[in-house]
């Protein structure tokens, strides 16, 4: 969890140990949660907000951290994803970007070292 969301949820009622739960207590499901974002985007007068899904939440905590400096196993702990191939399909970019940044980075420092010696 962000620091933000661990301070937001400092302020709400605990009814057991799942963050999202119904009237009953029960964890929801993944369609609950869909269906209320579709009607929260009902409400919004932002042009774009149609185009928002609910698994783009995932893919933007992909990039997210991607973009935090966290390799491919940070990612996977933290999105729940298996393998490599939907990390390379949500990070894309930004992932290859982040990836070439921190090579380049072993490599300076490589090229450094080996001047010193």
């Amino acid at each position: 969890m962000t620091d933000g969301l661990k301070a937001y949820l400092a302020t709400v009622e605990k009814k057991g140990l799942t963050l999202i739960i119904d009237k009953a207590v029960r964890p929801v499901r993944y369609r609950t949660v869909a269906e209320e974002m579709r009607s929260v985007k009902a409400a919004m007068e932002h042009p774009d907000a149609a185009k928002y899904v609910t698994h783009g939440l995932r893919k933007n905590a992909t990039i997210e951290l991607y973009q935090s400096g966290c390799d491919d196993e940070m990612v996977k702990a933290v999105t729940g994803h298996s393998g490599v191939e939907m990390l390379k399909k949500y990070g894309g970019k930004v992932r290859q970007r982040e990836l070439a940044t921190r090579a380049q980075d072993a490599r300076n420092r490589f090229e450094q070292n080996k001047k010193e010696t």
